[in-house]
C-alpha cells in the first residue's frame, strides 16, 4: 500500500518538475524566463544543448554583456536589425586620381557601428619620381591608411611628400569592415622607445 501511495506521489508531481517558470505560471519550455536574466558566472553549456544549424533561419542571438551593473547581464542581439555580417569584405577601385593623391576619401561607414580596417592593395600606374637626399634615394612616404573623421570612416592613399613621374595611377583596396555589435576598437598602446630599435610594448591589451 505504501508503494502506491509512493507512486501516486511521483506521478503527480512529476509535472511540476518537467517546466520551470520564472515570472510566468504557463511555461513553455524547461526553463522559460519572463522577464531579466543575470549570468554572474560563465555560461555552461551541455552537449544536448540544440545548436543552431547553417541553414537555420530565424533565430536570435543570446549573449552575455560584460559592461553591465552587475555584470552578466543577458541581453538578444538582434540580427534582423543588423546591415552587415559580423565580418565584410569589400574590394574598392578607384580610378583617375589627381596624380597619386587621394587625400581623404569618405567611406560612408558609420563609426558608431563599424571598424573598418585596409588589407589587400594594389598600384597600378606610374612610378613615383626619386628623389636625391644626403645619403640616398627616396621615394618618399607612401600611407595608407583609413581613419575616423565627423562620425565616418574616411580612407587616405598617396605618396605624401612626392608625386609620381606623369599621368596618373589607380588603387585596388580590400576593406575589412567588422560590425561593433561583435567587435571593439581596443584604445591605443603608447610605447617610447627611447632612440633604439628594439623594446616592449608599455602595456598588454584589456581585452575583456
Amino acid at each position: 500500500m505504501k508503494q502506491l501511495i509512493l507512486l501516486y506521489f511521483l506521478f503527480a508531481i512529476s509535472p511540476f518538475f518537467a517546466q520551470v517558470g520564472i515570472g510566468t505560471i504557463n511555461p513553455q519550455a524547461d526553463l522559460h524566463v519572463n522577464g531579466s536574466l543575470l549570468v554572474q558566472d560563465e555560461f555552461k553549456i551541455t552537449p544536448s544543448l540544440p545548436v543552431v544549424n547553417a541553414t537555420d533561419e530565424n533565430f536570435k542571438l543570446v549573449t552575455r554583456l560584460t559592461n553591465s551593473s552587475p555584470i552578466g547581464e543577458v541581453n538578444i542581439l538582434n540580427v534582423d536589425s543588423l546591415n552587415v555580417a559580423p565580418i565584410n569584405i569589400v574590394n574598392y577601385e578607384f580610378t583617375n586620381l589627381e596624380g597619386d593623391n587621394m587625400t581623404d576619401v569618405k567611406l560612408q561607414y558609420d563609426t558608431n557601428k563599424y571598424i573598418v580596417g585596409v588589407s589587400n592593395f594594389q598600384y597600378i600606374g606610374d612610378a613615383v619620381r626619386k628623389q636625391t637626399s644626403a645619403s640616398a634615394n627616396s621615394i618618399g612616404t607612401f600611407v595608407i591608411r583609413t581613419f575616423e573623421d565627423d562620425g565616418t570612416w574616411h580612407i587616405e592613399i598617396r605618396n605624401r611628400f612626392l608625386d609620381i613621374t606623369s599621368g596618373s595611377v589607380s588603387y585596388k583596396v580590400t576593406l575589412i569592415v567588422y560590425d561593433k555589435s561583435y567587435f571593439k576598437n581596443l584604445p591605443v598602446i603608447n610605447t617610447n622607445l627611447n632612440g633604439s630599435n628594439v623594446g616592449t610594448a608599455s602595456s598588454v591589451p584589456d581585452l575583456n
